[in-house]
């Protein structure tokens, strides 16, 4: 288990105040029970409003909480009451965490006879895996890399999986109208078999069950709602693991005029329901690799010298310049970026499935991919370079933010704070850098640079969360931080975040003021509402009362339910005045105004 001593205020500074408060509650009534810890891993089950019991769990290490999930509905501000209740059990009761072993661990003394038997018992008692273990003993095992080319050529039945895909269509909808739901998911479950047939070598298998996944598909938009847009994203994306495929054929494994004219009518198939994203394995299909690699001869360790890392440096040791398929070629877009780009990233994810390392960084180095070449140094244990060439080239937070995380699970942490906060210096929105780095930098008790870090995000993504963390850290630099930040807050997209600080800090009639000139904004007016029944009733009995008489004037019955949520809110600040008679008044006025309408005298009633 990693040494880690978790503490209150590593805990609160990944949750809000009103999460830990609830939290904190939940772990002093003894909520959490089953809790265990495998390796770095804590789980547990804590009691929830909604469920008898949500499914809690979080991962440690030397930064603190590297992650968490519970499987309850709460999509707000840092984590949510159950896994921080999870955390306090362990920070404070680690002996109440039974130990348990790794999966590996746990089933490594079973025989053959009893492992089958073990997955035969589990696949009769859920019958759903009988398709998943079909396709997973069709796949290659780790064991098949190093066969011969003949063994690799071996013909794979693809039915199982043309199978699968149907099931799964059916299942959301492909014989009526159904929702897409998890559906893009399960289709990359497929997706990911094919890669493991790439992965031990088998391009030409990896082929034929992704052709055969866009086959089985490709038809059946029409018939599954995707109103959210998952599938055509997934689609959209499956067609740069598609020219990887490609990339990875040999010259014989299959006419490429003959693939190219498939891959043709699949694209035009899928671009009638607006799916785009064909168009980088129609390339790769057309083009192959196009021209040669950058130069890299073998043996050679690529690296740039420092000399190269000078900001006027031109040519191939980092700059701008993009490798293309051929100098005169010239593609089209593909999500947002050239077709040209999506085709160089599958190149480089060739180069390095097949382990070619110097043609992989000569290429990175080639076409300024500077995460990518940072990335692989950190891989080849060359984390000193990977840093130094970090702190030289990078150009956006977000990539310092990734190389960093990789730092971490390396167990660099030193290394990936310096990269870290060298990050919070470069272009692009701190935001999601901001809120990995600070928490990581208080567990370390480094105050200043948590505080720091926090600042870089509140001013690109401000929240009340955040802004309760800044003022935890600054302590008694409060008052000179505090105007620092009001501005971040009044030039955000949205109002929210402005009103909910405004009522944390009792400024009152400040929030009425912006809820009053948002006056189209229901969702806000709601907030401050809340906010105010006990502060400012006067002000809510007259936006609630405003707010519910436009929902009951559109004359349609789904409006009514939420007129009368804004007519509780009346109720409740009238009551707050202790002027029930009044709400009683009003109440009457209103069932005899619309007792014609019984839709709306149903809600009423209720109240």
């Amino acid at each position: 288990m990693t040494s880690i001593k978790l503490t209150d205020a590593i805990i609160r500074a990944s949750s809000n105040e009103k999460s830990f408060a609830r939290g904190q509650e939940l772990y002093r009534n003894d909520a959490i029970s089953d809790a265990a810890v495998q390796g770095n891993i804590l789980t547990g089950l804590c009691e929830g409003a909604q469920s008898p019991f949500y499914k809690v769990s979080a991962e440690l290490d030397g930064g603190g909480i590297r992650a968490a999930s519970c499987d309850c509905e709460y999509n707000f501000d840092g984590y949510c009451k159950h896994i921080i209740a999870l955390l306090l059990a362990y920070a404070h009761k680690p002996k109440q965490f039974a130990v348990r072993k790794e999966p590996a661990e746990l089933i490594a003394g079973l025989d053959r006879e009893r492992l089958v038997a073990l997955v035969v018992k589990l696949m009769r008692e859920r019958p759903e895996l009988y398709d998943t273990v079909e396709a997973a003993v069709s796949a290659p095992s780790a064991a098949g890399k190093g066969k011969t080319q003949a063994a690799k050529r071996k013909k794979v039945d693809v039915e199982p999986y043309r199978r699968r895909v149907r099931s799964l269509m059916r299942s959301s909808g492909y014989d009526g109208y159904g929702y897409a739901g998890g559906l893009a998911s399960e289709l990359g479950g497929v997706e990911k078999t094919a890669m493991e047939f790439l992965d031990a070598g088998d391009a030409e298998t990896a082929l034929r069950i992704l052709l055969t996944l866009l086959e089985e598909t490709r038809d059946c938009f029409e018939s599954v709602d995707d109103s959210d847009g998952d599938l055509g994203d997934y689609f959209s994306g499956l067609g740069e693991t598609l020219a990887e495929v490609i990339l990875s054929l040999d010259g014989d494994d299959q006419p490429r005029a003959e693939l190219l004219s498939h891959l043709e009518k699949i694209d035009r198939n899928f671009s009638d329901y607006g799916v785009d994203g064909m168009e980088v394995a129609i390339a790769a299909a057309k083009y192959g690799w196009g021209s040669e690699l950058p130069h890299a001869q073998a043996g050679q360790i690529v690296t740039v010298a420092d000399d190269e890392w000078d900001d006027d440096d031109e040519g191939d040791g980092g700059g701008s310049e993009v490798f293309t398929t051929s100098g005169s070629l010239q593609l089209g877009s593909y999500g947002g970026e050239s077709v040209e780009q999506a085709l160089t990233r599958a190149k480089l994810n060739v180069l390095e499935r097949q382990g070619r390392t110097d043609e992989y960084l000569a290429l990175c180095l080639h076409t300024g991919a500077h995460l990518r070449y940072a990335q692989k140094l950190v891989a080849l244990a060359r984390t000193p370079e990977a840093v130094k060439y970090a702190h030289k080239r990078f150009e956006t937070a977000d990539d310092a933010l990734k190389l960093a995380q990789q730092l971490r699970e390396a167990g660099k942490l030193d290394e990936a704070l310096s990269v870290g906060e060298r990050g919070l210096k470069l272009g692009g929105s701190k935001a999601a850098l901001g809120e990995w780095l600070g928490p990581v930098e208080e567990a370390q008790g480094r105050a200043a640079q948590a505080l720091e870090a926090w600042q870089a995000a509140f001013h690109y993504s401000p929240s009340l969360a955040v802004w309760q963390t800044i003022k935890r850290l600054a302590g008694a630099r409060w008052e000179q931080l505090k105007p620092q930040l009001v501005p971040s807050l009044e030039k955000h997209y949205s109002r929210q975040p402005l009103v909910e600080v405004l009522l944390e800090e009792q400024e009152w009639d400040a929030a009425m003021a912006v809820a009053d000139k948002e006056k189209y904004d229901y969702r806000l007016a709601a907030v401050v509402a809340d906010g105010l029944i006990v502060h400012r009733p006067e002000w809510v009995i007259g936006a609630s009362i405003k707010q519910a008489d436009i929902l009951i004037e559109k004359t349609q019955s789904k409006y009514y339910s939420h007129a009368a949520d804004w007519l509780r809110r009346t109720k409740g600040a009238y009551a707050e005045m202790g002027r029930g008679d009044e709400w009683r008044q009003y109440l009457l006025k209103l069932k005899e105004q619309y007792r014609r309408r019984p839709a709306l005298m149903a809600q009423l009633n209720k109240l």
